[in-house]
């Protein structure tokens, strides 16, 4: 005896109920006909996804259990809390400039206006992010990190803030410094050696790193042989005597 199939056309599947195979007697208890219903759609307009459930796709079906609402809510974010910024929040109230102006200790102030750095002006000059003035392309050390080539930071503000970084001071009070001192050493009246600019000389006694200064305790600029001669002589006046003693007797 062989075993009964499904009554539907091209259907050989095994029996099941009512001379349908299980497939067939489900979607014809389920729908009341044998045809086979074209795929389903979510009904929010202009939404083309698969029908999940309730008559809507995955995305609308989640946002209207989650919202309430089939609406894109506006995401609202939280703003820095610094007067006039209006930057994403994104670390204790404040933008990430701020947030990194904190973390260096400094005093929060506004930030410098950002740019594209291939920008020119009508003389093909680049303006430096930190003084904000239009300079040649000579003023700006080169850099393959940026997409021009050439550092965001002229040549003279980098100076100013690996001086104010390492000795407390600007590139305008250095400038100052040296002409107070005739444009030369403080010693010898000399230039330096080693390159175009003259060693910052702090008093140890209140800092006693050779390459840290408050900034307080400057003395003076001094070229290299005699920056070198004060450090080899530790700063000790006595020794500063003898030596003069000595080559007094000697002369």
């Amino acid at each position: 005896m062989s075993e009964r199939t499904c009554g539907v056309p091209e259907c050989e599947r095994r029996h099941c109920a009512k001379g349908l195979c299980a497939m067939h007697y489900q979607r014809l208890k389920k729908t009341g006909s044998l045809d086979l219903a074209p795929p389903r759609g979510c009904s929010v307009d202009g939404c083309e996804r698969k029908h999940q459930g309730h008559g809507y796709c995955g995305t609308h079906l989640r946002r209207l259990r989650t919202t309430g609402s089939l609406l894109i809510s506006p995401r609202v974010r939280k703003r820095c809390i610094f007067d006039g910024c209006g930057r994403p929040a994104v670390s204790s109230s404040l933008c990430t400039g701020h947030a990194q102006q904190v973390k260096r200790g400094a005093t929060l102030k506004p930030l410098r206006p950002t740019q594209k750095s291939t920008i020119r002006d009508d003389q093909s000059r680049k303006r430096c992010s930190a003084c904000t003035e239009w300079k040649p392309e000579s003023d700006f050390y080169p850099t393959p990190r940026q997409s021009d080539g050439l550092t965001s930071w002229c040549k003279r503000c980098d100076r100013s803030e690996r001086l104010k970084r390492n000795y407390g001071i600007t590139a305008d009070q250095y400038d100052a410094l040296l002409a107070a001192q005739g444009g030369g050493c403080a010693i010898c009246g000399g230039s330096s050696k080693t390159g175009p600019s003259l060693h910052v000389d702090h008093d140890h006694s209140c800092c006693s790193s050779y390459k840290k200064s408050c900034g307080r305790c400057v003395r003076g600029l001094l070229c290299e042989d005699c920056n070198r001669v004060l450090g080899m002589f530790g700063d000790q006046v006595s020794r500063f005597r003898a030596a003069i003693a000595y080559l007094g007797e000697r002369l």
